[in-house]
């Protein structure tokens, strides 16, 4: 029953990064553009700053505890690039998969 609703959460949360994205560039224009504004609010606001700070170390703590479960595992190592590139969809798909079959490395 989780794998399934997993992979669901996994598929809408992309679904919502690609919305998101594409209102993103309907809102600033240009990916530059977007950017340049994005910057500014992170100079601008405290709270947004620690934020975006607080979401990059998590982020690198997730980044090492998935390099060493794959490691542990005997894991395709293309989950971690798909991590880093895609966010939590790729990450949510590789926790809904059936751990007694991927094989063990001391």
């Amino acid at each position: 029953m989780r794998r399934p609703l997993l992979i669901a959460f996994a598929i809408l949360f992309l679904a919502y990064e690609q919305w998101s994205f594409y209102m993103w560039l309907q809102q600033h224009g240009t990916v530059s553009a977007g950017l340049s504004h994005a910057w500014m609010t992170l100079r601008l606001d405290p709270m947004v700053f620690m934020a975006w700070n607080d979401m990059g170390i998590f982020t690198a703590l997730v980044l090492i505890w998935l390099w060493r479960d794959l490691r542990q595992t005997g894991r395709s190592f293309l989950w971690w690039p798909a991590t880093l590139l895609l966010g939590c969809p790729p990450l949510l798909i590789y926790l809904s998969a059936d751990r007694t079959q991927a094989s063990t490395h001391p």
